[in-house]
């Protein structure tokens, strides 16, 4: 069953909206992303090679994301994916500290489309064998939109700046 969410901008921004759905099997997660509003210099950056690879800073453009952690465990997982398909997938030991790649993804299957009024972006993640079938999963939906300026969205932005490894921000629950 998919769990739907809603972001928020940090910053206002036109009529943009962000929705979506989570859904999780035994061995996959499924994301999927909704943007609509006025999308006119929404900056799409261009495929690193011919098809979609690892890369880092992924985060410094327009970038959708998700957070992943644990009840009661410091350790999560950072998923960040550019609309035309390059990736990356990290594990930190706690708050921003240890970050490291995940070696257990070997890829992110993504799919971006043109819709009416917008774009959509549907990720399908494997999650064998680095994330525990079995266990529930709190989890932070956020993105990065860069237009002729950037703009932060997220289900909550518990801070005075945007910060998306925020535990508390992590308030989905699949």
């Amino acid at each position: 069953m998919a769990v739907p969410f809603s972001l928020s901008p940090f910053e206002t921004i036109s009529d943009v909206v962000i929705a979506g759905d989570v859904a999780r099997s035994q061995s996959t997660l499924a994301l999927k992303y909704t943007v609509t509003g006025t999308l006119d210099n929404l900056v799409v950056p261009p495929l690193a090679s011919t098809a979609p690879s690892r890369r880092d800073k992924l985060w410094q453009t327009t970038c959708f994301e998700a957070f992943i952690g644990m009840p009661n465990a410091s350790h999560y997982w950072e998923i960040n994916v550019a609309p035309k398909g390059d990736w990356n997938l990290y594990r930190f030991e706690s708050y921003r500290q240890g970050m490291a790649r995940e070696m257990g993804c070997h890829s992110i299957k993504s799919i971006w489309q043109s819709i009416p009024q917008g774009y959509q972006l549907v990720l399908n993640i494997p999650t064998e064998p680095w994330l525990p079938s079995a266990q529930p999963l709190e989890m932070g939906i956020s993105t990065i939109l860069q237009t002729d300026r950037t703009s932060h969205w997220a289900l909550v932005h518990p801070g005075k700046d945007p910060d998306f490894h925020h535990r508390d921000s992590f308030t989905l629950f699949i």
